[in-house]
């Protein structure tokens, strides 16, 4: 989902929640707080690459990726706007060039035990200390990919203590230089991403979980936004008119999938929604049926009706959300009951670049 979709579907669920009572209006737009902070003010991380500039770039970043999505080299300095399942901006300061007076979320240094290693961390250590902060102030960390055995790691993070640089964070790829090619296995890639995204601004998060297919990082994203749509959920619920807040209610929780879905890498389509729902099997529609049914009847009773209506919403809202989650993100087949007749559907794989 583009940047302006969501934008629009956000309007429409924001338009559709004005229709509700003003009283809980700001509680329930104060709950989407997160979602605004991630998703709409989303943007491509910036991740400046240092250190051995014997190493195929291209090589590199489409094995992180786990997909080619770097066909060429890039340019010496910044910008280049790679895509694949997500959007990043890279800049190639190995050897020449520089940020231009513009600041990088993140500096990855690629350590390799060469004659040039010495000289590679005193450009890395000199890059960085004339490196502009980020917006807030904050300088970008460093992380560092060691592309050899450990006591290849432990000569490279040597030099960059010599040369006065500190990382932030240090991986050791254990792969050969000319072995790129092959990959790197699914879980450490997704171990990359993960802590690249623990160095980032808020803002820079979900890009870079998208690109890296980081499961972790996709999982917290797609936690933050099951809990606020649970909330809204359950107080969209207590609404004391019976079946009045089921479209609400129902929109609410198409728009949750459709953002896991986007967490995911993909984009969201009626088709992959379609068999999601599909997947859920026979169980999920008479549930929802018997829910929606229940909710109605204990609006009946006063007060309490209405606080077991709304935890009833919010309960289903988030359950929908976690099948959401395990079957997209985490690729696994739902937690429900499994009955002889239903469909075992297995998540869609990510498209091709």
């Amino acid at each position: 989902m583009s940047r302006p979709a969501l934008l629009s579907a956000y309007e429409k669920l924001a338009a559709l929640l004005g229709k509700l009572p003003g009283s809980l209006q700001e509680p329930i737009l104060s709950e989407l707080d997160p979602i605004k902070e991630i998703f709409l003010r989303q943007r491509s991380p910036r991740l400046a690459v240092l250190g051995d500039a014997g190493i195929e770039l291209p090589a590199l970043v489409n094995a992180l990726a786990g997909r080619t999505v770097l066909h060429a080299p890039l340019l010496r300095g910044p910008w280049t706007v790679v895509n694949g399942a997500g959007v990043v901006e890279l800049a190639d300061l190995r050897g020449t060039g520089s940020l231009g007076g513009e600041a990088a979320d993140l500096f990855l240094f690629i350590g390799t035990v060469s004659t040039g290693l010495a000289e590679d961390a005193r450009r890395a250590s000199a890059v960085l200390s004339a490196a502009p902060p980020r917006e807030g102030g904050s300088p970008a960390g460093l992380a560092v990919l060691v592309l050899g055995s450990g006591d290849d790691t432990a000569a490279v993070l040597a030099a960059l203590a010599a040369a006065g640089a500190s990382p932030s964070v240090v991986f050791s790829g254990h792969l050969p230089r000319a072995g790129l090619e092959k990959g790197f296995p699914t879980t450490e890639r997704s171990e990359f991403g993960d802590r690249f995204c623990d160095y980032l601004p808020e803002d820079a998060q979900l890009e870079m979980a998208r690109f890296f297919s980081a499961r972790g990082a996709q999982a917290r994203l797609a936690g933050t936004v099951l809990k606020a749509f649970g909330a809204v959920a359950g107080v969209i619920g207590m609404q004391p008119i019976p079946l009045a807040d089921f479209p609400v209610l129902l929109t609410l929780q198409m728009f949750m999938v459709s953002l896991i879905i986007h967490v995911s890498g993909r984009d969201f389509s009626l088709r992959l929604a379609g068999e999601f729902i599909a997947s859920l099997g026979v169980g999920f529609g008479a549930g929802l049926v018997f829910r929606e049914t229940a909710r109605a009847a204990v609006k009946i009773l006063p007060v309490w009706g209405h606080m077991i209506s709304g935890g009833v919403a919010g309960a289903g809202t988030y359950a929908l959300g976690r099948a959401a989650i395990a079957y997209y993100i985490e690729g696994r087949r739902m937690g429900l009951k499994r009955l002889p007749w239903r469909r075992r559907a297995t998540p869609p794989p990510l498209p091709e670049a």
